[in-house]
This record gives structure tokens, sequence and C-alpha cells, in this order.
């Protein structure tokens, strides 16, 4: 709970200012949710000529005024915000003061952050105003004695400014404070009181955090007395004493090479020692304070607990990432032909088989690989993923296989896991497989038969269990009739076949495609009609494409087809089939002639609505009578 304390000089100086707070908490609720910190608000009435001698305890204060600066001269380790007198305030109590007194002359007495521009006001409320600058107590009636001589006949200021002005005749106006600058004030004091908070957090969490560090850390200063020795640093070198703090550190450790690395002048990066039956990694370094050598700190592990952390922490590493994002339910379709192709791939999910995924450019078949994965048996292990056309042969090989350490220039030190290994128990998705060189196809062959793999540069072999997703958007049979892919390596990952279909091939799930794709604004349905007809030889990724261009240029509009034939990419007006291009009038008379000029059967092969077939027959002035 963070404390604000309300100091005013009379109860109720602040109109409504229990209220205003329990309101701000509630907007704040609503605005951010999430916020866990609470608040509590209290007033406190401290007469002015107290403020000097009164101590409080809060985590904020907030005041106004003369107040503020007060309380900020002695009070120095709480935070304090003044509460801000706006434009808008002095305005509407000048605005007030006008319609009670009528058009006299009045004098605005304050601290500078208060009235500052009041001045500039005059023109604006119509009323004649004399600025005076209050900054310390003892001069208020002064102040109002030199108004009272300027001619000025009603007094806005505070309290007990206004009190003295009444008792020498004058008419008096406070200046209120209103709703949106006690709101401000309000913001101003939870943000300081939790930069507070946290700064009074940042002591105890350093010093939890030295003694929960998995590193034993010492330091000491010139005398060699101890200033520091965490709990991690007693349990590695078996020291039960628990008031270790001013204690000299020669009569704390066992003689020996450890010692004197602490005891030298010396700094050190990284050093080996033996303490009794352990080895230590140790770094030294020296403790400074504006240039001048303090101390010196130690930092150091047991290496036996490294090397067990090791394997771990590099597994997790590289493990980081490799992971299938997309599910079967990501897949948007309307059509027969998709449905039945999830279909497929789900039973194929269910086996343990090497899958080929074949299908054209932007059909989906990384999507589908992912998906397969996250509805097999192997879901909660790694899916990685590498395309073997971005990578030259020898960078494709040391990244599938791996290497040793020296087994080439520029080797990491230690070697590095090859995918085969980060794929262990999951699945490895080699997309474009038909770019794999023949030499390359010999080790992927060997892998898939004895599921093993040896790391370049090393002679162990390294079992592996992984599921193997290839996909291409190449003939793969016409690649071996050609010699130009191995027939046996084909076989081996195509145990299972899935084909995805081109978009051309399923028009029907493009309107739900496009609807899915474009943002901010909506498709009418003759714009998604005329999608339908365009070819998209990138299918369902040259679609998206073009729909996010939709979606910038088209932003809150309504995306109609005179849009959607602007910014095509080419107009429809040929289409391709097979490796020959015709006209759309050439397809609509293909189709007529099929169906025996029946419109409906020919509108539906050409994957068109029939207002759309009406529309095209007007176009290209075809007579069906």
């Amino acid at each position: 709970m963070i404390k604000i304390k309300l100091v005013v000089p009379r109860k109720d100086y602040i109109k409504h200012a229990q209220e205003r707070f329990e309101e701000f908490n509630l907007q704040e609720k609503i605005d951010s949710p999430e916020e866990n910190v609470a608040f509590e608000l209290e007033e406190v009435v401290i007469p002015t000529d107290k403020i000097r001698t009164t101590k409080l305890d809060a985590d904020v204060i907030i005041s106004r005024g003369l107040v503020t600066k007060l309380l900020k001269e002695n009070n120095e380790s709480i935070p304090i915000v003044d509460i801000p007198v706006q434009g808008i305030d002095l305005i509407r109590s000048l605005d007030e003061c006008k319609k009670r007194f009528g058009r006299k002359k009045v004098a605005v007495i304050g601290a500078a952050n208060m009235i500052y521009g009041v001045e500039n006001l005059e023109s604006i409320i119509d009323l004649p105003i004399q600025k005076y600058i209050l900054d310390d107590i003892t001069a208020s009636d002064r102040t109002v004695d030199q108004a009272a001589e300027d001619g000025c006949e009603i007094v806005m200021s505070g309290l007990n400014t206004n009190k003295y002005a009444e008792q020498i005749g004058l008419q008096t106006m406070l200046i209120e404070t209103g709703k949106e600058s006690f709101r401000q004030a309000l913001v101003e004091a939870k943000r300081l009181a939790i930069v507070s908070r946290k700064e009074q957090e940042k002591a105890k969490r350093y010093q939890t955090i030295l003694d929960n560090a998995y590193e034993g850390v010492i330091a000491v200063d010139l005398q060699k007395r101890i200033s520091v020795f965490n709990t991690s640093a007693q349990e590695i070198l078996s020291i039960t004493n628990r008031n270790l703090i001013g204690m000299s550190i020669e009569g704390i450790l066992n003689k020996g090479k450890f010692l004197d690395l602490l005891l030298s002048g010396n700094d050190y990066q990284e050093e080996i020692v033996s303490y009794d039956s352990i080895q230590l990694s140790v770094k030294k370094a020296g403790i400074f304070l504006k240039g001048k050598r303090t101390g010196d700190m130690v930092a150091f592990q047991d290496v036996t607990g490294i090397q067990e952390m090791e394997g771990e922490i590099r597994k997790k590493i590289h493990l980081r990432g490799h992971v299938a994002r997309y599910r079967f339910d990501d897949i948007l379709y309307k059509s027969d032909l998709i449905g039945q192709t999830i279909e497929t791939a789900q039973l194929y999910s269910e086996a343990d088989s090497n899958i080929l995924i074949v299908g054209e450019t932007g059909t989906g078949k990384e999507m589908f690989a992912q998906s397969i994965h996250n509805y097999s048996e192997r879901r909660k292990n790694p899916f990685v993923a590498i395309n073997c056309a971005a990578l030259p042969e020898s960078l494709l090989e040391s990244e599938l296989f791996g290497y040793a350490e020296g087994a080439f220039t520029g080797a990491m030190k230690g070697g590095k896991q090859g995918f085969f290994e980060l794929a262990h128990r999951g699945t490895l998705f080699l997309d474009e497989i038909g770019e794999v060189s023949p030499k390359l196809q010999s080790r992927l062959l060997r892998v898939l038969q004895e599921r093993e793999i040896m790391r370049i540069g090393d002679d162990k072999v390294i079992p592996v269990d992984v599921r193997i997703i290839a996909a291409t958007n190449k003939d793969l049979m016409d690649m071996v009739k050609n010699n130009e892919f191995r027939a046996d390596l084909f076989y081996r990952l195509s145990v299972l076949d899935l084909q995805l279909p081109p978009l051309r091939e399923h028009r029907e799930d493009i309107p739900v495609l496009a609807e899915a794709f474009i943002k901010n604004s909506r498709l009418t349905e003759e714009a998604k009609e005329r999608l339908k007809e365009e070819e998209w030889e990138g299918n369902v990724r040259q679609l998206q494409n073009f729909c996010e261009r939709m979606t910038v240029l088209c932003k809150d509009r309504v995306i109609d087809v005179s849009e959607i034939e602007k910014h095509l990419p080419k107009s429809s007006v040929e289409a391709k089939i097979g490796r020959v291009y015709i006209s759309e009038r050439e397809r609509i008379f293909m189709a007529l002639e099929k169906h025996h000029y029946h419109k409906g059967k020919a509108a539906s092969e050409l994957g068109m609505s029939r207002t759309t077939f009406w529309r095209k027959l007007k176009k290209w002035d075809i007579e069906t009578n």
C-alpha cells in the first residue's frame, strides 16, 4: 500500500479531494487493469506557520503553492508534488470573481509557480489584474497592504493571505484547484511514489541477489577485512560461520593459491585454482571509488558444477526458437479440396513415416509441415526447419550435420551441433529438397537408412531419432528420370505424399483468405468475385501480399471492384492453362461449349458467380442465344 498525504492549511481546502481521489483510482483500474499497486489518500491539516516543525511519514506528499515550498525546504527524504494552478483554474476563479464582485481591480497574490502568467488573462477576462509574488509567508501581510495602496479592491490568494485582507476591509476570493489540476498532481504523485518505492527496494534486491547468486562472491577492504561474503561462497567453500562481515579474510580461508590470489594486488579475468579438494574458476577485480582503490572482490564457481550445467544450457539455447507455430486450425478454407487435404495430412501425422509435400510456390507447404508436427506424437519436441536452396552446399552440410572442433578454419571452439541433432526426437523440415546437390543427397540417404549422423571432421557416430518432412515445388520424379535426383532418396522421402493444390483449383477459398488478410477495410461482394477470377500464380503468398498492399492503400475504406482492378499487378485478360496462354474471352467460350451453353454450369467451372458471368458476357460481347 502506497500512502499519499494531502497537506493543506484547513480542512476541505481542496474541494472534494477524497471523492476525486476515489474517482481517479477507479479510472486507473479501468485504464490499467494489470496495475496491482494500491494507493490511499489521507488529508492532513497543518497551519502554514507549523509546517517547518511538523514531521510527516508518507510515501509521497501533495500540497499547493507556498505550503509546497515550505515542505520542500524541510523534507528531503519524501517526494513532494505541487498541485499546479493551471490557466483554466485561474480563469475560472477570475470569472467567478467578476460575477461576484463586478469589474474591480484584483490583486492576485501567490507563489510564482501558482500565478505565473496571470497578468496575461486581463484582456481575456476583461478585469484589471495586478500580480504579487509571495515567496515568504511572513511577507503576506505587507504584500496585501501594498496591494491596497495600489488600488486593488479584491485579493485573490490563499487562506492566510485572504484572512488578513478581510481584516483590513478588502474582498477576497480563493484560487480554487480544479479537477484537472488535482488529477495531474495525483498522476505525478503516483509516479514519484512508485519510483521512491523502487529505490528503497533496490538495496534490498541487490542484497537478495547477492545472497542467491550462483557464483560465490567475496569482497574485502584495503585491510583485508570482509565486507561481502555471500551464501554461495559459504556453500562452495564449506564455511558455516554466518557472521563474517568485518573479520579478517586470512582467518577464514585456508592457506593456498585461492587466498594468495585474493590477497595479491593483481586483477584476473579468469583463473583456475584449487581450494582443498575442489577446482574453482575465479575472477578478481579491484573496487574503486572516484579513481581510488578501496578494496578487492572475487567471484568464483565450482568447475565441476559448471561442466554439469553446460550441456543443459547449450541444449536449451539451441532449442530456443525451434518450434512449430501453426496448427491445422490456423489454415483458412471453405473448399472441400482443402478440407480433404487437411484430413489426409492429419492421417499422415498419426504415422511416423517421412512425408514429401509437393506444391507450387505459395501454397503453404511449411504451414502444413508445422501443422503435421503439432498434430503428431512428436509435438512436444523440436521442429527444426531449413531451406535447402538458401545456403551453398558446404554451409548447408555443416548446418545439417554439425562439425567437430578444428574441422576447418573458423570452426567454433567445441564444435557445433547440426540440425539433425537439434531435431532429435522431433521433426526436421527440409524445404526446397530438390535443390540439394548429389553429394549431399548421398549423406542424407545414409542418415535416413542408418538413423545416425557423423559431424564434419569427426569420427564419432551420433544416433538420431528424427522424422523428415521434405517439401518441393519441383517434379522430383522427372528429376529422377533425368538423373538429377537420387531415386533411392526419393523413395525414402516420399513414403507418404501430400499434394497441395494451387489456389486456382479452389477459388472458393479466395474470399475467405482475402477477408483474413485485409485489415481495417471491407471487401464488397463484387470485389471478392473479381479476386476469384485472378490467376494468382504465386498462390496464397501472392494473394496475401496483394491484400496487404490494399490494406495500406485503402485503409478504413470499403474496397470495391474498381479498387481491385486498379491495383492488380495485371488484368485477367489472360490466364495460364498448362503452358499456353488463352484470353478470358476464349476461356468463356470453351466453358460454354463444354456445357452446351448452360450458363450456370459454365460460370461454376470458371469460379464465377452468375452476376459476374453475365457481366463478362456483356463485356466481351458474347451472344449465347
